[in-house]
């Protein structure tokens, strides 16, 4: 089984959150099978879903306008 590691996501700007937020959720979505996890609400918001896998990691690494920090354990 691959290895999955917690991550936060955070956006640069409430211009890329509005822009990205779909995309960001269905890569979730599509890895853990949930778009339900926690979220601090500021604004722009911090996602912090289920453990992700390192190819859905990678994904939104890739995009521009969000920081993913992978969370140690």
């Amino acid at each position: 089984m691959a290895t999955k590691s917690r991550v936060a996501i955070r956006f640069t700007s409430i211009d890329n959150w509005q822009e990205k937020d779909e995309e960001i959720l269905k890569i979730i979505k599509d890895d853990t099978g949930t778009d339900g996890f926690p979220v601090v609400k500021t604004v722009p918001p911090l996602y912090l879903p289920p453990a992700l896998s390192q190819k859905a990691i990678d994904k939104l690494k890739a995009l521009d306008g969000i920081s993913v920090e992978v969370i140690e354990e």
